[in-house]
Parts: C-alpha cells; structure tokens; sequence
C-alpha cells in the first residue's frame, strides 16, 4: 500500500518541487491550498485530515511580511505566529489522533539560527519550530526539521525582487532533502540547515 504524505502550504515552490519527488516515488501525496486547509482552523484541518490520513505529515505552510517591531503591526504579528507556530502544532496534534504512529517532516528556516533586524517574528515562530521538533523527538515520535537558506521561491521574489537568482538555493535541490528526512535517513530531532552552497554535498551524503 503506497504511504500518504500531508504536505501543508501546498501552493509554494518547496510544497510542488517535494509532491513532485514524492510521486515519482510512489507516494499517495496531498499537497491542500489554503483555501482547502486553512492550518490556523482546527475545524479545516480536521476534516482535511479524517479523510486522508497521512502517514507522513509534512509542515510547510508559512508566513512572512517583515516589519520593524518598533512599528509593530499586531494582526501580521499575530499571523507568522499562528501559521509558522500555531499551524504546525494543530495539524501535527490532529493528524497524530488519527494516526499515532505519524511521521513528521517540519519545513523551518536558516532564519531560526539567523538575527534579521526586521524579522523578528518569523526568526522568532521559526526558531520555535526547531525547538518542537526536538522535543517530539524526546517525547518518542520521529520528527525532523529541514531548514532552507536562501531559496528560489514565488515568496523569496516578492520580498527581493531584484536579488540575483543564480545565488539562491533550487527548490528542486531542497526537496532531494526532504526526500532524505521522508525516508528516515536523519536522526529522530535533527535539525538540518540547507544552503545552495552545501545541498550537494547533503544530497550525495
């Protein structure tokens, strides 16, 4: 029977390039939009995930707009929360009383190790992210976090429309990662940070 993996945020680059690998693999993939799975909703994510449960949970959905916490806007401070920390717990908590045995792949961010002056929500919700994981681990589940650096995604563009794209990580690439993590190569707690500078020497290792 092929394995089904939940892949949150299905609409990005990272969420396609990972469903794309994961087919080609044999796996039974579902990769919900938000306006499928809204993961701030317990309600949506419940009935997305009673009728397919997974047997790999993949959080991906994110959030980002950086502000100055000197201009604080409360609503987009509320929001990297809710989706970065509090989306992650509600689905991996739900998909796990349909499945106990649910396997977790966390999609974090070189922002959790990394300072950004005006980043500090998602460097905040993302670092905590990595701490959850690590916590799963001890509490007896398999549970990773692949981090990307720098990627090429529709996100990355909007925020740094004229960076130079031949320096980013290959959203293809980061999902040779993931792959990895879906395939329990990585140590229950791991937390791997993916750069375009050393996602070769990861694939190939």
């Amino acid at each position: 029977m092929k394995k089904k993996v939940l892949i949150t945020g299905g609409s990005g680059g990272i969420a396609q390039a990972v469903k794309k690998l994961l087919e080609a693999d044999g796996y039974d993939v579902f990769a919900p939009t938000r306006s499928e799975m809204d993961v701030t909703d317990w309600e949506s994510v419940e009935s997305v995930v009673a009728k397919f449960v997974p047997d790999i949970l993949i959080n991906n959905a994110g959030y980002v707009v950086p502000r100055s916490v000197k201009e604080m806007d409360l609503v987009n401070t509320k929001k990297h929360f809710d989706i970065n920390v509090g989306g992650v717990f509600y689905c991996t908590g739900i998909a796990l009383k349909y499945n106990p045995e649910l396997q977790i792949v966390n999609i974090g961010s070189a922002a959790a190790v990394e300072s950004h002056a005006t980043w500090s929500e998602y460097c905040a919700s993302k670092a905590a992210v990595v701490m959850a994981t690590k916590c799963w681990a001890e509490d007896g589940l398999y549970a990773v976090v692949i981090s990307p650096g720098r990627t090429r995604t529709k996100m990355r563009k909007s925020l740094f429309p004229d960076e130079d794209q031949t320096t980013l990580l290959e959203p293809d690439d980061f999902a040779r990662v993931v792959m990895k993590a879906v395939r329990k190569e990585y140590e229950p707690g791991t937390h791997i940070i993916v750069r375009k500078q050393n996602v070769q020497q990861l694939i190939n290792s």
